[in-house]
């Protein structure tokens, strides 16, 4: 009896502390729940890439190297085109924008892959939940390689090129060795006192020679001065003469202008007198008319005279026939 009511106080404070213990065990995980959102809400957006290499189910999404979300899924849209879930907590839904964009990066060179979140600017709206977005980039090694490939190959032909300069450079027949020929040539040319260029930064001929040129311009200056000083005194002479001619030009001017006055004042003059002459030419053609037809007049009516001669009762004197005359064709 007594072991039994030992053992019953025993399983009440075990029973006691065990209760304690759970009830501290659900409110830890509670605070690490709250503590790790694991009971906050979320939104779920679509990301369209088309590739899913280095993509997984749980890679997370992050947003300036913190987590805000994870891949929940990814399946087979469309042909060539993989259609990627996440899931994003509801605080940082403001960061996904109508221009946010999605990287496919990795940490590192040999780090594990995720989602990196660049976000939009403030004045794009926000995207309501289900919103499909692009990957537009792929990071990570792969990216890294890529944007390396063309500075590889650039790098391959500058050493190819080295490699051909150095070749040049050891050969002797090459364009190289010759002109380090033709250079030591012309150094000991000048050593030796030989050669053009010798001439020219040696000798003293050629100073000599320029000393004369110059004396030789100076001359040449004070001529060209005295010169020009002479064709100053003749064109000083010139100038009267100028003056005269200039005299002339103005009264010739003025001439042709009374000429040209004059042939506007005579034009109406010539005018009529072409209109009388058109008249006089008329007149003439109508007076000659009138002559030949007076002529023939006159021929018919002495026709008929002499053809009356015989048969007139009267005779008339010869005389007065004879000072009708016939008319001159």
């Amino acid at each position: 009896m007594f072991w039994d009511k030992k053992f019953k106080e025993f399983e009440y404070k075990v029973g006691f502390v065990l209760f304690w213990f759970i009830l501290f065990l659900v409110f830890f995980l509670i605070y690490i729940g709250i503590k790790k959102d694991i009971f906050a809400k979320r939104v779920n957006y679509y990301i369209i890439s088309k590739s899913g290499e280095n993509i997984e189910r749980g890679i997370p999404v992050k947003l300036s190297g913190f987590k805000i979300g994870q891949v929940e899924k990814l399946y087979l849209d469309k042909v060539d085109y993989i259609k990627i879930k996440i899931s994003i907590l509801e605080k940082y839904r403001k960061w996904f924008r109508k221009d946010t964009r999605i990287i496919l990066d990795q940490e590192g060179i040999i780090g594990n892959p995720y989602l990196k979140v660049i976000p939009g600017s403030d004045k794009s709206p926000i995207l309501p939940s289900g919103y499909t977005l692009t990957l537009t980039k792929v990071g990570g090694i792969n990216e890294l390689l890529m944007e390396a490939q063309p500075v590889i190959e650039d790098m391959k032909k500058i050493v190819a090129n080295m490699r051909k300069i150095t070749d040049d450079f050891l050969d002797k027949k090459s364009s190289i060795q010759r002109t380090i020929v033709n250079f030591e040539k012309i150094t000991d040319n000048i050593l030796k006192n030989k050669g053009f260029l010798y001439y020219l930064t040696q000798d003293n001929r050629p100073v000599k020679k320029f000393d004369s040129l110059l004396s030789h311009s100076d001359e040449l200056v004070i001529t060209m001065n005295t010169f020009l000083k002479n064709a100053t005194l003749a064109i000083e002479d010139v100038r009267p003469i100028e003056k005269e001619f200039f005299k002339i030009s103005k009264e010739v001017k003025s001439f042709v202008k009374d000429l040209k006055t004059i042939r506007k004042e005579l034009q109406p003059i010539i005018d009529n007198t072409k209109d009388i002459t058109l008249e006089l030419k008329k007149a003439t053609k109508d007076i000659y008319r009138l002559k030949i037809e007076a002529e023939y007049t006159l021929k018919k009516s002495n026709d008929i005279l002499s053809g009356l001669q015989d048969k007139w009762p009267f005779k008339t004197n010869k005389e007065i026939i004879k000072n009708i005359e016939m008319p001159k064709p």
